[in-house]
């Protein structure tokens, strides 16, 4: 099995206590967190996607009537 690494620095799990992202379930450091709304997020883009969803979430898509 593949070693866990922080998605910024490269850190491995040996040496930083590293979280996973509830948006994307990459891992990251503390260091390398992206803090939004009293959460940590391994980047601004998971931080925005975690609270609007994706763009394609279109409820007044034609497609879909």
């Amino acid at each position: 099995m593949d070693e866990r690494r922080c998605i910024g620095c490269g850190e491995s799990e040996e040496t930083e206590r590293l979280e996973r992202c509830v948006a994307c379930g990459r891992d990251f450091c503390p260091d390398c967190a992206y803090r939004a709304a009293g959460r940590r997020y391994c980047s601004a883009q998971c931080a925005r996607d975690f609270f609007y969803g994706d763009e394609d979430d279109d409820e007044n898509d034609a497609g879909t009537d």
